[in-house]
């Protein structure tokens, strides 16, 4: 079996999901994740941890390179992430593939779908700054530093306190690189769901999967997650998917108890129960006035932080 290290710096308090994105992951027992943090967090089983403040962490990278690097901030280290190869090279000996992703998601079963025959016959899974994986070995640790022309350069982006997308798709960064340099090297199927930005309502919409949108909503049980919703024929239909990943879903409630069993509704966790249509219809009922309150105290608390930032 081929072995993972799934790399997360995170500084700052970890999301109210946190423990349920833990449990997700110790569930992947074969895999193993390295969280840097400042945080009190305890290494357990596959969970190895090492702790330390940002401002350390920004003294260890800047070693790595001898030009001087921007990182005004934790979430600049986005734009960091394709070097984490060379970055945490001592942690990643002995594993064939080493990654990066973020902890505002649900893992399913990660070997259901990248098996020893796809991790086999690819360097780069996925690609997506939400999870990719890159094969250990001296050409995919240091792609990053590849120059082509129309394509970002790693001096730039790492010097720039700007963030980049470095890491994503359609930014011309390094996996739009490997699409073109190396498009037999990657495998980039949509096993996951990346759930939209709310904006109309609560309602989780898939970005790549719109026609598994409706009244959609999520099941974690036995170390397994499915999306559910219903079909073009108005009947529940459910697919095991390797994640699924949230964006600015802070108000999300947790009153879920089991974190090894649960559902996921738009805009809170709750305990398992039957599914019927009749439960989905009540799930995904648009709640437009949470919606309203919810970006209404987003905003103020963006402004006070402006406020303050420009009498500092």
């Amino acid at each position: 079996m081929k072995t993972i290290l799934i790399i997360l710096p995170y500084f700052g308090p970890f999301p109210k999901m946190f423990p349920f994105w833990l449990e997700s992951a110790y569930a992947n027992s074969s895999i193993d994740f390295l969280i840097i943090t400042n945080n009190k967090l305890d290494a357990k089983k596959n969970i190895k941890v090492v702790n330390m403040e940002f401002e350390e962490l920004k003294l260890v990278i800047q070693k790595k390179f001898d030009f001087p690097i921007s990182l005004p901030s934790p979430y600049k280290l986005c734009d960091f992430k394709g070097a984490y190869g060379v970055i945490f090279c001592n942690f990643i000996k002995g594993y064939d593939f080493w990654g990066f992703g973020d902890i505002d998601l649900i893992y399913g079963n990660i070997r259901l779908f990248l098996t020893n025959e796809i991790l086999s016959n690819f360097w780069v899974i996925s690609g997506w700054g939400h999870l990719t994986l890159y094969k250990n070995n001296e050409m995919c640790n240091n792609f990053f530093k590849n120059y082509l022309e129309g394509f970002q350069y790693y001096k730039n982006v790492f010097s720039n306190p700007k963030n980049s997308a470095f890491d994503e798709y359609n930014h011309r960064g390094l996996s739009d690189m490997w699409k073109v340099l190396y498009p037999e090297k990657i495998w980039n199927c949509y096993p996951f769901d990346d759930i939209r930005v709310p904006r109309i309502n609560f309602n989780f919409i898939s970005e790549f999967h719109l026609e598994c949108s409706y009244k959609l909503i999520f099941e974690y049980r036995n170390k397994n997650l499915r999306r559910i919703y219903v079909n073009s024929f108005g009947e529940a239909a459910q697919e095991n998917i390797l994640y699924v990943h949230f964006q600015q879903r802070g108000f999300m409630k947790i009153l879920a108890n089991d974190k090894e069993s649960y559902l996921i509704v738009p805009n809170k966790f709750i305990d398992i129960e039957d599914i019927t249509i009749q439960k989905l219809d009540k799930w995904t009922k648009p709640r437009d006035i949470e919606r309203n309150i919810w970006y209404f105290l987003n905003r103020i608390k963006r402004r006070f932080k402006m406020i303050l930032k420009n009498t500092n």
